[in-house]
């Protein structure tokens, strides 16, 4: 059973997913400084530095960005193609990177306009699929409903989500009809807005984890906060309307005295997800290390008695393991390169069963996570984009505790 629990601690909400009574994963929002990913503004070019091919553009509330310039010659704003960028021009941009330490917030010219099942994108044309949708046919079929003139002359891109997959015809035509005209909106008026303007804010965060990730498997959301049960209802009800056949989870306001925090040990949760080691049940153990350049990780035996050859001992380890490590990148958000430090095997067909193990528990992952194999040291080498801030940045506390 999957389950979403969303609930606040210490200023924060917490949005954790539940699979088979186990904590899978953790988002965590400062209610008092929200995100900016995803916002449009009319953003003005505050300076040009051409020596590394970079602006800073201004968008209003104290804010400066990076923009990078090679951007303006693929992604230009609207009525701007063809002329270079200069100092106190105003362009159409959207923020898709908050602030990290002492680096700006990032913004670009290519806009994203994003739906339950669909993606709209500026500066493309033509239609993409999930890497998760691997059926053909079905690819074909959205294909020709979405893009019937094959999508050259639409003025914008397409992305069909995983979500999209089993949505019924109406639900994905009104859909579109709706990203498409609040797309045109904003397009056909940012010229008359002045700068540092935000034109387009994303739904909560929180939204975004229950109904664009897996929704088909999800069974429960469970709230104590009357704000966002509210918020959440009121979504289901307009899927509801535009596809009647859709599966919704259950919705439950919880309004008991004990804390929903404690209910679902998430304290407990957030303190281990914290710590570099983390014991596997075998007694072998990990030790997860950020740094700025990757991430590492570490396998050990540990504690682990087994009875077998060493050969099948570091096997079964490496097994547990691998599904381990996919959980702890889902709680910790943990992104970018990864490399892994499996205990070494000898024999070849353990080393192909554990990279197929792993790629199939790396698969639950709703954010893009790739595996790309064995390095010639016998390092598993992985990719995991960012989304949102690591949990060791966001939670207070030193990640380095054993």
């Amino acid at each position: 059973m999957r389950k979403t629990i969303i609930t606040s601690l210490n200023d924060r909400r917490i949005t954790a997913e539940e699979d088979n009574g186990r904590i899978t994963s953790l988002f965590l929002e400062d209610l008092e400084a929200c995100s900016l990913i995803g916002r449009i503004y009319v953003g003005r070019v505050k300076h040009i530095i051409k020596n590394i091919r970079s602006a800073f553009v201004d968008i209003g509330e104290d804010m400066v960005c990076y923009y990078p310039l090679e951007e303006w010659e693929r992604y230009p704003s609207v009525g701007m193609a063809g002329r270079p960028l200069h100092e106190g021009d105003e362009i159409l941009v959207q923020v898709e990177k908050d602030a990290v330490k002492t680096k700006a917030p990032s913004v670009t010219t290519k806009l994203t306009f994003t739906g339950q099942y669909l993606v709209l994108m500026t500066g493309k044309t033509g239609i993409s699929f999930s890497a998760k949708i691997k059926d053909r046919e079905r690819k074909e079929a959205l294909k020709a409903l979405l893009c019937p003139s094959g999508g050259e002359n639409t003025g914008f891109g397409m992305i069909v989500r995983t979500n999209g997959e089993n949505a019924s015809e109406q639900a994905l035509l009104l859909e579109k009809e709706r990203l498409e005209a609040q797309m045109n909106v904003i397009l056909s008026t940012w010229t008359s807005r002045t700068g540092g303007s935000l034109l387009h804010e994303p739904e909560p965060a929180f939204l975004s984890e229950i109904f664009n990730n897996r929704l088909s498997s999800l069974d429960e959301v469970v709230t104590d906060d009357p704000q966002v049960y509210d918020i959440v209802r009121k979504k289901a009800e307009s899927i509801r309307m535009a596809d009647e056949n859709s599966r919704l989870p259950f919705l439950r306001y919880y309004e008991d005295a004990y804390p929903l925090t404690k209910l679902y040990s998430l304290e407990t949760v957030l303190e281990r997800a914290r710590k570099e080691r983390v014991w596997l049940k075998s007694g072998g153990y990990l030790v997860i290390q950020p740094t700025e350049a990757l991430v590492s990780i570490d396998v050990n035996t540990g504690k682990f008695d087994g009875k077998k050859s060493l050969e099948e001992t570091f096997f079964k380890i490496n097994l547990e393991a691998a599904e381990e490590i996919a959980v702890q990148l889902r709680l910790r958000n943990l992104s970018g390169i990864i490399i892994v430090d499996f205990i070494d095997m000898t024999k070849k067909e353990h080393k192909e069963a554990l990279l197929k193990a792993f790629e199939e528990a790396l698969r639950k992952d709703p954010v893009k996570t790739v595996l790309l194999g064995l390095t010639r040291l016998n390092l598993a080498e992985l990719t995991r984009k960012k989304v949102r801030k690591p949990l060791h940045e966001i939670w207070p506390g030193a990640s380095g505790e054993k």
